[in-house]
């Protein structure tokens, strides 16, 4: 703990000459990298070795560097093969990896070596639809099935809260290990070189110098993440951003402003103001014109004098669309959205943002007006599709008992942002570093919604309660089969609940339980069934949910997944919930997955709880 305080404290080295004669961060470096040598851990024992070798040393540390690097290689290298990962996500961030290798750069998916070309980072087995009531919104495509993975992907920005920068990486969000730190502050800390390097090659040499101010200021994290995805890009990249957002609105835009025009000729065409109505949409036109034109030009500037590899390439504003509900907005919810991107403006005009900022006197210029543009959309759309992301923090006794999410942060994950709420959902969501995992839970059929939950779930919430926090939160009245058939919640909630499905082909007819003693007519398809078969074999669904729960108490992780699985896909076969036991097994099952995200048990509780012993 000492040796990772002091490594990632100490900012540069050679800065101050009296002690240690400037070598006081190579010296710690060299000091943690024999600790992590005795503990076996030669891979940050190596890192620490190279860090510590881009220092001037003198010519006795630097032999015994040496001989330190080739034995951390040695070992490395001939135990590559044998070495079996400890840690799970490794492996399992192994998997999805090499699924995206298989799949290419569009998707990822373990359905049928499906991919989709549509929404990246997702399977073939969705797609994405537009309604006028539901907007956007994911759609099956195909048959999906409890354990399935439907999306993997990596945020566009994300931020963690300031309660975890010393703990966590700020560039990944793993958990430190291996602390190295900001060459210019003690704000942060990275989990090494690479995480350091990236950072400080976009946003962090921005926020680095008003990161306290930021913290301090008491903005929420949802506007350091509106800053980030600012500052990450770098301002050349931000006008041509907002240039494609203003170019794939203008359609719109000007079909707006024709039926705008018709309609006040039509208003005014016996009046006297008809000229002065005239005049101001001509006024408004020409401005919009030619502020286009300035950014056209700024952008084009920008070009000349800032050459950048990558940066001539069409940018993507797909995720910018996301829905901002800025026509919905009062006037005060715009003034105080506009204040925090006013005041983000004046923080990125002080840390070097703009080549030439404007002097504070003066009225911005168009590129620090596109940029500010650009930070009250982001505010905007943050609030309606930010996720949090979360480590799960088990317990010393067992791994599932008294195991909770602990969040971390916010991010924002454009794919994940398209599945729309439902108080009953299909999918459950975890994280492998800092990628989201979204993975269903239940079998869905072609032509069904793929819905996530947004907070309030019919389990824990009544139809009122759950209401009220969406239309205070998300704005909308949801109206999923939970809410309109008005589910009751686990207290009220019973196995006798469940509906079965009738057997014919074709027919969607559901019959309550009670009602299975003998053939009965189907008011559907007004075929006599029987589902005594289908009675028997959701009996055997929760004689496996008990198995399942028996796996997860004996801490058999696998085995639990494949026996909820195996048992969910059975059940939906044949009948419909509500069913406690069912959805019982679902949050087992959620819970089972998370143990292959981001998990940490906390080493004091754990050797506190081997002293009991």
């Amino acid at each position: 703990m000492f040796s990772n305080h002091t490594v990632s404290t100490i900012s540069v080295s050679g800065r101050n000459k009296t002690i240690d004669q400037g070598l006081s961060l190579p010296l710690a470096l060299l000091g943690r990298a024999e600790i992590f040598m005795t503990l076996k851990e030669y891979h940050f024992a190596l890192e620490d070795l190279r860090l510590a070798a881009e220092d001037d040393l003198p010519d006795k540390s630097m032999r015994e560097l040496q001989r330190k690097m080739k034995e951390c290689e040695v070992f490395l290298k001939s135990n590559e093969e044998s070495l079996v990962p400890v840690d799970r996500r490794v492996s399992e961030m192994s998997r999805l990896s090499s699924s995206k290798e298989r799949c290419g750069d569009e998707g990822v998916t373990s359905l049928n070596g499906a991919v989709n070309s549509e929404l990246r980072w997702s399977s073939g087995a969705l797609e994405i639809r537009e309604t006028t009531t539901a907007g956007k919104h994911a759609v099956a495509t195909a048959e999906i099935h409890p354990g399935d993975i439907l999306l993997v992907e990596p945020p566009l920005a994300g931020c963690l809260l300031p309660e975890f920068y010393g703990t966590h990486c700020q560039h990944c969000y793993a958990r430190l290990r291996a602390p190295v730190g900001c060459p210019s502050c003690s704000c942060v800390a990275f989990c090494g070189k690479k995480c350091r390097d990236a950072a400080m090659a976009t946003y962090h040499k921005y926020e680095c110098k008003i990161l306290a101010l930021l913290i301090g200021s008491g903005m929420s994290v949802l506007s350091m993440v509106g800053l980030r995805m600012v500052t990450q890009e770098g301002p050349r990249k931000c006008l041509k951003i907002y240039e494609g957002l203003e170019r794939a609105a203008a359609p719109l835009a000007a079909a707006s402003t024709t039926t705008a025009t018709a309609s006040a000729t039509r208003d005014v065409k016996s009046s006297a103001s008809s000229k002065s109505a005239r005049r101001r949409i001509r006024r408004r036109k020409l401005r919009e014109s030619l502020r286009g034109e300035e950014i056209a030009e700024t952008t084009e500037e920008k070009g000349t004098k800032e050459p950048r590899g990558g940066d001539d390439e069409d940018v993507d504003t797909t995720p910018y669309n996301l829905v901002t509900h800025a026509d919905r907005r009062a006037s005060k919810d715009f003034l105080e959205r506009s204040l925090m991107a006013a005041f983000l403006l004046k923080c990125l005009q002080r840390v070097g943002f703009f080549a030439c900022p404007t002097p504070d006197n003066e009225v911005p210029g168009v590129e620090e007006i596109t940029v500010a543009a650009l930070l009250l959309r982001n505010l905007q759309l943050l609030q309606f599709n930010a996720h949090e992301f979360f480590e799960t923090r088990t317990d010393a006794e067992h791994r599932f008992r008294g195991s909770r999410p602990v969040y971390l942060g916010v991010a924002i994950y454009p794919g994940v942002a398209r599945f729309n709420h439902d108080c009953y959902p299909a999918v459950t969501r975890y994280f492998v570093g800092r990628h989201i995992v979204i993975k269903a839970i239940r079998s869905l059929r072609p032509g069904d919604v793929i819905a996530e939950n947004y907070g309030p779930i019919f389990t824990k919430k009544t139809l009122a309660e759950r209401q009220r926090a969406l239309a205070a939160r998300y704005w909308f009245r949801c109206t999923c089969k939970t809410c309109q058939e008005d589910w009751p919640c686990f207290e009220n909630l019973t196995n006798d609940s469940v509906r079965l499905r009738c057997p014919t082909a074709g027919c969607s007819g559901l019959h309550s339980r009670v009602r299975v003693s003998k053939p009965i007519k189907c008011p559907d398809c007004q075929k006599k069934i029987c589902l005594e078969d289908r009675l028997a074999c959701l009996r055997e669904c929760e004689a496996l949910y008990e198995c399942g729960l028996a796996d997860m108490e004996n801490e058999r992780v696998d085995e639990a997944i494949r026996t909820f699985c195996d048992a969910l896909k059975r059940f939906h076969e044949v009948a419909c919930p509500p069913h406690r036991a069912t959805h019982l097994a679902e949050i087992a099952l959620s819970s089972c997955l998370a143990d292959y995200g981001n998990t940490w048990r906390p080493a004091g509780v754990l050797k506190i709880a081997r002293l009991e012993k």
